[in-house]
C-alpha cells in the first residue's frame, strides 16, 4: 500500500502531534487516524482494518508510541531524569535533621520531551529492591541542582513502600547534611527532585539492572507537581507532632487522626483535651478541608477535560463519518480543501502540458530557419538552433513576433558563404547567378543536393567563382 496524507494531517504528524485511531462507517469496519496539534484535529483517509494496521506501524516506524489506539511522539533518548515538584515546607530545628519524604509515586504523565512516562506498583518495588541491595555500591546522596560536585546536602537513610491517599508511594529516609540545612533554612532551594535510570549499567561489571535511584536534588525547577511536601524534622514523622493526648492513653499522630476524621467526620477530642491538642486537631481539620478543596478542583478539572476531549473525538468522528458516507450514488463528498486541492493538480497538468506544446511548435518554427540541404534558403547555421529555441521559449508573443520578422530578413547562409569581396553592385549579381545555376542543376537532376550541385556550377563556371 502506497501511504499517502491530506497534506494537514501529514503536516500534523511531521510537527508531533497527538494521533488517535477512530471506526467509523456503518459497520465500524473502517478506521481513520485523526491527528491534534495546538487545539486543531486534521482527519487522515477512511481505511480498512488491514490498511488502517498498516499506518500503526508506520506511525511507530516514526517514533510514535501507542497507547489503546493513540500514538504519542516520544523522544529516542532514554529516560534518565524526572524532576517532580516537592515542596519543602517549614524547617523545623532538631538534632538529626531528617525527613521522610515522598520519592515518586504510580501514576502516569506526559512528559514534553520524553512522552507518556508510566510508573505502576512493579516499578515501586523495583527501585526498592535496587536501593536495599545496594547496585550503586555507594551510599546515595541530595546534592544541588544534580551537581554532585558541589558536595552533599543529605544522604538516603532507608526506604519504603506505602499505600496512602488511594496511590502506591516510594518515600525515602533523608539525613540533611549541615550544608542541606542551610540552604533550605535560608530559602536559597525549596524544592526537591529524584534523579533515577529505568535502565541502569554497572560500569565496573557491566550488569545490567531496572529502576535504580542515582541521587536526588535540591532545585528551583523541578516538572511534577503532585508530590507529598517534604519538611526538615528529628525523626520520620517530618513535621507532626508526637502525639495527641486521647485520655489517659498515648497522643495520636496527625496521620492517625486524619485517619480517624476519615471514617467518622463527627470524631472530636475529649472535653478535657490540652489547648495544645486542640490546635494539632484544628490543624488536622484545615489539612483535611484544603485536602478536599484540592481534589475537588483536580476532578472538576478532569472531568472539564474529559467532556472537553470527547467533544472533539465526536466532531473529528462526524468529519470522519461525514467523509466516509456515500452522497449521490457511487460518488462521496469532497471538501472545500479537497476540492481546491484537485483543481490545483488540474491546473499544474494543464501547465505542464501546454509547455509541452509551445515547445514542440517553437522547435518546428526554428526548424524552418536552419540552414540544411534540404533547406538551402535557411538562414540560420545548426549551432544557433538551441539558443532560437530558448530564446522562443522565454519571449512574449509580441517578442516573438518580432524575432520571427527579424530572421525572415536574414540573408541565406549560402549567399554568405559564396559572395564576393570585389566591388560595388558585382557581388550581388554573381552571387544571384550562382543561386540560379544551382536551382537549375537541382531542377534538371531530381534527387541532387544542393552540394552536389553547388559543385557542378563551380566546374563548369568557375568565373562565377573569381573575385
Amino acid at each position: 500500500m502506497s501511504l499517502t496524507f491530506p497534506a494537514g494531517f501529514d503536516k500534523c504528524v511531521k510537527e508531533k502531534g497527538r494521533v488517535r485511531t477512530i471506526a467509523v462507517g456503518k459497520d465500524k469496519n473502517q478506521y481513520m487516524h485523526v491527528c491534534y496539534l495546538d487545539g486543531k484535529s486534521y482527519s487522515g483517509e477512511v481505511k480498512t482494518k488491514k490498511e488502517a494496521s498498516e499506518i500503526s506501524a508506520y506511525l511507530q516506524n516514526q517514533g510514535y508510541t501507542e497507547n489503546n489506539g493513540e500514538f504519542i511522539k516520544a523522544s529516542e533518548n532514554m529516560l534518565r531524569k524526572l524532576v517532580p515538584q516537592i515542596a519543602l515546607s517549614e524547617v523545623y530545628s532538631s538534632k538529626d535533621k531528617t525527613s521522610e519524604i515522598e520519592i515518586l509515586h504510580a501514576g502516569v504523565w506526559e512528559h514534553p520531551q520524553y512522552g507518556t512516562i508510566t510508573i505502576n506498583d512493579n516499578d515501586i518495588d523495583k527501585f526498592l529492591d535496587s536501593f536495599n541491595e545496594k547496585v550503586r555500591k555507594v551510599d546515595i546522596a541530595v546534592d544541588q541542582e544534580h551537581m554532585p560536585e558541589k558536595g552533599a546536602a543529605g544522604w538516603f537513610r532507608s526506604m519504603k513502600k506505602v499505600f496512602e491517599d488511594g496511590k502506591t508511594k516510594l518515600k525515602a529516609t533523608v539525613e540533611w547534611t549541615k550544608l542541606g540545612t542551610q540552604l533550605i533554612t535560608d530559602g536559597i532551594f525549596k524544592y526537591f527532585s529524584p534523579e533515577f535510570d529505568f535502565a541502569y549499567e554497572d560500569q565496573e561489571t557491566h550488569e545490567q539492572y531496572e529502576n535504580v535511584l542515582l541521587g536526588g536534588a535540591l532545585t528551583n525547577r523541578p516538572y511534577f507537581k503532585s508530590l507529598a511536601p517534604v519538611a526538615l524534622s528529628e525523626n520520620m514523622y517530618a513535621g507532626f507532632t508526637s502525639k495527641i493526648k486521647k485520655g489517659g492513653e498515648n497522643r495520636m499522630t496527625k496521620e492517625e487522626l486524619k485517619v480517624k476524621l476519615a471514617e467518622n467526620p463527627d470524631f472530636a477530642l475529649e472535653a478535657d483535651a490540652s489547648d495544645e491538642d486542640k490546635k494539632v486537631f484544628e490543624e488536622v481539620k484545615t489539612e483535611i478541608a484544603k485536602d478536599t478543596e484540592s481534589k475537588e478542583e483536580a476532578e472538576k478539572k478532569e472531568k472539564e477535560e474529559a467532556e472537553a476531549k470527547e467533544k472533539e473525538e465526536a466532531e473529528a468522528k462526524a468529519d470522519a463519518e461525514a467523509k466516509a458516507n456515500e452522497v449521490k450514488g457511487s460518488e462521496k463528498f469532497i471538501s472545500k480543501a479537497d476540492h481546491i486541492k484537485e483543481l490545483n493538480e488540474v491546473k499544474s497538468k494543464m501547465g505542464i502540458l501546454e509547455s509541452k506544446l509551445q515547445f514542440k511548435e517553437v522547435t518546428e518554427q526554428v526548424k524552418g530557419y536552419m540552414f540544411s540541404e534540404s533547406n538551402p534558403s535557411g538562414v540560420l547555421l545548426s549551432k544557433n538552433e538551441k539558443a532560437a529555441v530558448d530564446i522562443l521559449m522565454a519571449a512574449s508573443p509580441k517578442i516573438a513576433k518580432m524575432f520571427d520578422e527579424f530572421v525572415k530578413g536574414l540573408p541565406a547562409v549560402s549567399a554568405k558563404l559564396f559572395k564576393e569581396e570585389g566591388g560595388e553592385g558585382s557581388s550581388k549579381t554573381k552571387d544571384e547567378q550562382v543561386e540560379a545555376e544551382i536551382t537549375k542543376k537541382m531542377s534538371e537532376n531530381k534527387g541532387l543536393t544542393h552540394t552536389e550541385a553547388l559543385k557542378m556550377v563551380s566546374r563548369e563556371k568557375p568565373e562565377l567563382f573569381k573575385k
